[in-house]
């Protein structure tokens, strides 16, 4: 009986960190890590490390991480490394965001009780609001529709084929900004714009559409400069990393994985250096030049997908 009672116990436990799991993947848009066994994951310093590398790069790029990640774990034929190497990923990928936007971060916790002063030209308490019409289609959408689709789409094949769709959008985004010589700036975002790039984002539940690939197609769609729009997917990218973040140590807390120390220590630091790497090539790059290289990218790998898929591999 005491048996049979400890057995009911664990399924219920790592139903429920499933669950959180879940939502986790739909607030980070990256692809789920629930691992199925009881007796923890192995995870070597070399698998840490590449998949920190991925995750880094690609979750501020507009790549797409899920699409990445999908692909490396296909390409290499590794298993989900669990919810220990999950959460620290994520504290390496927030800390990135965090350290490079410090001052930011730092000027809006100051002057968010006296709503003084300005931070990337808006007022604290309004940056937050906006921030939080952006944040909420994304989390609707994906509490609805995050499960059916990962049982349905998560393979390789799906994985390339969105990322000729994002290869093939924002290629249409860069095209329809150069013809315009009026793009706004960040000062300019209000309520209407948040909220639709918040639905532009929601597109990212889908492994290889890419999250703030999305989110600077819609802005600047509306007429957002490059900067200005890559700025407020990074914005937008804070919450769902904390919120991430936060979900993944509950179901940790009620689950039972456990992974070496060293690959997650590895896996935190490698994914901060990667994370802060691309946050200042993308700001680099947006200063005057061109997101074509990223929109190439993906055409090619989508494709590349796509004939090995076909080729049988």
């Amino acid at each position: 009986m005491r048996s049979m009672a400890s057995s009911g116990t664990g399924s219920s436990v790592n139903c429920r960190a499933a669950n959180v799991v879940r939502m986790t993947s739909v607030i980070s848009m990256t692809a789920p890590t629930v691992n199925k066994s009881q007796s923890g994951v192995y995870v070597s310093i070399v698998e840490a490390i590449v998949l920190a590398i991925v995750q880094g790069l690609t979750e501020f790029l507009p790549i797409s991480s899920s699409g990445h990640l999908v692909l490396a774990r296909w390409l290499f034929g590794w298993e989900d490394p669990g919810l220990d190497f999950d959460v620290a990923v994520h504290v390496g990928t927030l800390a990135a965001i965090l350290f490079a936007f410090r001052r930011e971060v730092w000027g809006v916790l100051k002057g968010l009780q006296a709503d003084a002063g300005t931070v990337e030209g808006l007022r604290p308490r309004r940056l937050v609001w906006l921030g939080l019409i952006g944040t909420i289609p994304m989390v609707i959408v994906g509490g609805l529709l995050y499960e059916t689709l990962q049982d349905e789409l998560r393979d390789a094949t799906t994985a390339g084929a969105f990322l000729l769709a994002t290869g093939a959008m924002i290629g249409g985004a860069e095209w329809r900004t150069r013809r315009r010589c009026d793009a706004s700036p960040l000062v300019s975002l209000d309520e209407r714009r948040s909220l639709a790039i918040g639905i532009a984002q929601c597109l990212a539940i889908l492994p290889g559409i890419s999250r703030s690939g999305m989110c600077m197609v819609a802005g600047m769609a509306m007429g957002q400069g490059r900067e200005a729009a890559a700025r407020w997917a990074f914005w937008l990218s804070m919450p769902a990393l904390a919120g991430a973040g936060v979900l993944a140590v509950a179901a940790l807390i009620d689950g039972q994985e456990s992974v070496d120390a060293a690959a997650l220590t590895a896996g935190a630091l490698v994914s901060f250096a990667t994370a802060l790497l691309a946050i200042r090539a993308l700001l680099w790059l947006v200063r005057g030049r061109s997101l074509i290289p990223f929109a190439g990218y993906c055409l090619v790998v989508g494709l590349a997908v796509l004939i090995a898929r076909a080729a049988g591999a």
